[in-house]
C-alpha cells in the first residue's frame, strides 16, 4: 500500500483538523476533561485544607505546629491519597483514549465520551511499557556515565593529575551525555505513533510504530518543535492573562494585608486572620477558577496537538480517510517531501 507523502500542516495541526469536523464533539470532550480535573483538583485542595488552617492558625500563635497536630489533620489525607493517584491515572487514560478515538477512527461515544474497555487497557499497557523504556535508559546513560566518569578518574590517577586527561574524561562524558539524548529524542519519536496506532487498529502496536514513522522521522521531528515553540507562546500568553486576572480579584486585598504587615506593631493574630480572610475570599476563588479553566483550556488543546502528530502519522499508516488533507492544510508539495523521502 503506497501511503501519501508526510503533509507537514496536517500532521502539526491534526487536532484542528478534528475540531473543524466535529466541533461540538470536541468541546463536549473538552468540557467533560474540565470537569474532571476540576474535580480532582479541588478534592486535592480539599484534602489538605485542614493542614493550611493549622499552618495559618499557628502562624497567628507565632509557634510552629506540633507534629502530633500534623498527624492527628492529615490522618484522612494519607488513606485518600492512594485513592486520588489512582482515580487521577485512570481519568488520565480515559481521557486519552477519548481523544485518541476521535482523531483516529473520527468517533466519540454516546453520552459521556470517556470509557475504561479494551481502547483503554491497550494503552495502559503502551503507557507501562513507555515508563519501563524511559527507566532502562536512564538506568544505562548512568551506567555509561558512570563507568566513564570512573575512568576518567582513573586515568587522571594514573597520569600525576594531568588536567588535560581530566578535560578528556569530562569531553567523553559530555560526548555520550549527547548522544544519549539524541538516542531518546530518536526512540520517543519513532514511538510517538504507538497510542495511537494501538486505537486506530485496536490491537496491542507498540513496535508497530517503527512501520508508521518509517521514513517519516525528519519532518516529525519539526513538527514537534514547532509545537514546543507554539507551548512557550502560548504558556507566556496564559501566564499574563492569570496575572491580570489574579491583580484584578484580589489587588485591593493584598494591598490591606501588605500595608498590615508592615507596620511595626501589627498583631501576629491580625495578620494571620487577613490572610485568612484573603484564602477564603470570593474573589481570589473566582480568580483561581478563572485561572485554573483558563490553564485547562489551553492544556488540552496543547495535549490535543501534540497527540495529534502521533495519530496522523498513525492514521496515515493505516490508510484512513482523516489522513487526506484538508482545505486548512497546505499540500504536502508546499513544504517539500520528507527527508528520507526524497
Amino acid at each position: 500500500m503506497t501511503r501519501p507523502s508526510y503533509d507537514f500542516a496536517s500532521a502539526t495541526f491534526f487536532f484542528f483538523k478534528a475540531f473543524a469536523r466535529r466541533p461540538m464533539g470536541v468541546l463536549w470532550i473538552g468540557l467533560i476533561q474540565i470537569a474532571l480535573y476540576t474535580a480532582l483538583t479541588v478534592w486535592s485542595f480539599a484534602m489538605f485544607g485542614p493542614l493550611f488552617e493549622l499552618l495559618i492558625e499557628a502562624a497567628g500563635q507565632s509557634r510552629e505546629p506540633d507534629d502530633a497536630e500534623v498527624l492527628a489533620v492529615m490522618g484522612g489525607a494519607f488513606v485518600q491519597i492512594p485513592l486520588l493517584i489512582f482515580l487521577s491515572l485512570a481519568v488520565v487514560v480515559m481521557i486519552q483514549g477519548a481523544w485518541l478515538r476521535l482523531l483516529t477512527r473520527d468517533e466519540i461515544a454516546a453520552g459521556i465520551p470517556l470509557r475504561f474497555g479494551f481502547d483503554e487497557l491497550r494503552l495502559v499497557g503502551v503507557n507501562l511499557c513507555f515508563i519501563v523504556l524511559g527507566w532502562l535508559g536512564y538506568l544505562a546513560a548512568f551506567i555509561i556515565v558512570l563507568a566513564v566518569g570512573a575512568a576518567g578518574v582513573g586515568a587522571t590517577a594514573a597520569t600525576d593529575g594531568s588536567i588535560w586527561t581530566a578535560l578528556g574524561g569530562g569531553l567523553v562524558a559530555f560526548v555520550f551525555v549527547i548522544a544519549g539524548m539524541v538516542l531518546a529524542i530518536y526512540f520517543a519519536l519513532r514511538f510517538a505513533a504507538a497510542p495511537a496506532l494501538s486505537i486506530a487498529q485496536k490491537r496491542f502496536r507498540l513496535f508497530g510504530a517503527f512501520a508508521a514513522s518509517r521514513d517519516v522521522f525528519g519532518w516529525m521531528l519539526v513538527s514537534y518543535i514547532v509545537l514546543l515553540l507554539v507551548w512557550i507562546v502560548g504558556v507566556i500568553a496564559v501566564s499574563v492573562v492569570q496575572q491580570v486576572v489574579a491583580l484584578a480579584m484580589i489587588g485591593g486585598a493584598m494591598g490591606e494585608l501588605m500595608a498590615l504587615g508592615q507596620m511595626s506593631d501589627a498583631d501576629p493574630a491580625q495578620v494571620a486572620e487577613a490572610l485568612s480572610a484573603i484564602i477564603t475570599s470570593p474573589g481570589l476563588i473566582a480568580g483561581l477558577i478563572v485561572s485554573v479553566i483558563i490553564w485547562m483550556a489551553f492544556q488540552i488543546v496543547f495535549e490535543g496537538l501534540w497527540h495529534g502528530v502521533g495519530a496522523y502519522v498513525a492514521v496515515r499508516h493505516t490508510g484512513g480517510d482523516a489522513a487526506e488533507p484538508e482545505d486548512i492544510s497546505a499540500p504536502a508539495e508546499s513544504v517539500g517531501e520528507s527527508p528520507s523521502e526524497g
